[in-house]
C-alpha cells in the first residue's frame, strides 16, 4: 500500500528546474533512501513532500489525499515527521523540555523515558539543548520526531558530520524505529555503504530527475550511479 505518492513534481526557482517530474512511491514498513549528488533536489523533494515548498506541476498524496497547498503543520497532523541536515533544537531549552515541545502530553509518562534511553539522552535530559554535542543534537532532533507520533520519517541525511561510533548509533536507531516502531522512513544520505546497509529501496536523483530506482543490490551494480558519481553523468 502507498503510503506517499509523489507524481510527477516539478519545481523550479527563478528559472532553475529543481525538480523535473520526478515520481516516487513510499509503501508501508519500509525504509526507502533518496540518493544523488548535491543539486540534484533531494532537499528540495522533501520540502515539497512535507509542505515547505510548493510545486508548480504535480501532485503529492498521503494515504490517498492530494496534499499540495497545505501548510507544513498540516501535513505534520497527518502523521509526517522531519529531521533537517542541520539540527533545529530550541538551544535555550532542556533536552526534556525539547521532547515536550512536540508533545506536551509526554510529561511524566513512560514514553518519554522510553525516548531519552533510546536515543541515549537519559543522562542529559536537565541539561540545555545548546550544550549538547553535534550528534546529541541529531538525536534529539530524531526523538522530537518520535513524539509527535509520526508515521512516516523524512530524515534529511541523519548521517552527516557524525564520527564512526555516532553513526553506528544513528544507524541502529533508525532500524528499530522502522522493525521495532513499524514507522515509514526516507532517508536522504550521502553516506552510501551505510544507507544502502538498512535501505530496502533506493532512488537515485540527478539534475532535479529520478534516473534510477532499485533495490540496494540493484542500485550498487547499476552503470547510472557510477556516472552520476564519478563520471557527472
Amino acid at each position: 500500500m502507498s503510503i506517499i505518492n509523489v507524481e510527477s513534481v516539478t519545481k523550479k526557482f527563478i528559472g532553475v528546474t529543481a525538480l523535473s517530474k520526478v515520481s516516487i512511491d513510499i509503501k508501508e514498513n519500509k525504509i526507502f533512501g533518496l540518493i544523488g549528488p548535491n543539486g540534484s533536489g533531494k532537499t528540495t523533494l522533501l520540502n515539497v513532500i512535507n509542505g515547505f515548498l510548493k510545486p508548480e506541476e504535480g501532485q503529492v498524496k498521503i494515504k490517498g489525499k492530494n496534499t499540495i497547498g497545505l501548510k507544513p503543520h498540516e501535513i505534520a497532523r497527518m502523521g509526517v515527521g522531519r529531521t533537517f541536515q542541520f539540527p533545529r533544537v530550541f538551544s535555550k531549552l532542556s533536552v526534556e523540555s525539547n521532547i515536550l515541545v512536540s508533545n506536551p502530553s509526554l510529561e511524566n509518562t513512560k514514553k518519554l523515558n522510553e525516548l531519552l534511553q533510546m536515543f541515549d539522552l537519559m543522562a542529559v535530559k536537565n541539561r540545555l539543548a545548546s550544550d549538547l554535542g553535534y550528534g546529541q543534537k541529531k538525536m534529539l532532533e530524531l526523538a522530537r520526531a518520535m513524539a509527535t507520533d509520526a508515521w512516516i520519517l523524512l530524515l534529511d541525511e541523519p548521517l552527516g558530520g557524525l564520527d564512526s561510533k555516532s553513526i553506528e548509533k544513528m544507524l541502529n536507531c533508525i532500524k528499530d524505529i522502522n522493525e521495532q516502531y513499524g514507522k515509514v522512513i526516507l532517508v536522504v544520505e550521502h553516506n552510501l555503504d551505510q544507507l544502502f546497509s538498512i535501505a530496502d529501496y533506493v532512488y537515485v536523483l540527478h539534475g532535479g530527475k529520478k534516473v534510477e530506482e532499485g533495490t540496494p543490490r540493484e542500485i550498487k551494480s547499476s552503470k547510472i550511479l557510477h556516472d552520476v558519481y564519478f563520471r557527472g553523468f
